[in-house]
């Protein structure tokens, strides 16, 4: 599936700050566990997910110029998700 491909590809380039802040390890578990929610997307945690990935996306503006890649996946799997949202 696509959109697990967008949330490894977060996860390897989070893996090169993990040594420089805890908030990557942090950051890196989220992207573990909504690579799980995404397999089990009901109507009813859909809104909790996009939440979560949305916060995720602010909280990743700062850090643009050391995780572009990150950033523009954030969005990708938000736009995923609404779609989907609209299929449930």
């Amino acid at each position: 599936m696509e959109v697990e491909k967008k949330i490894d590809e977060c996860i390897e380039e989070l893996s090169r700050y993990r040594y420089f802040s805890s908030e990557v390890e942090t950051a890196i578990e989220g992207f573990k566990k909504l690579k799980k929610q995404i397999k089990n997307l009901t109507r009813e945690n859909i809104d909790d997910v996009i939440r979560g990935v949305e916060e995720g996306y602010r909280s990743s503006l700062a850090y643009s110029g050391f995780i572009p890649k990150t950033v523009e996946n954030l969005r990708f799997i938000k736009e995923w998700l609404e779609k989907k949202k609209q299929e449930l």
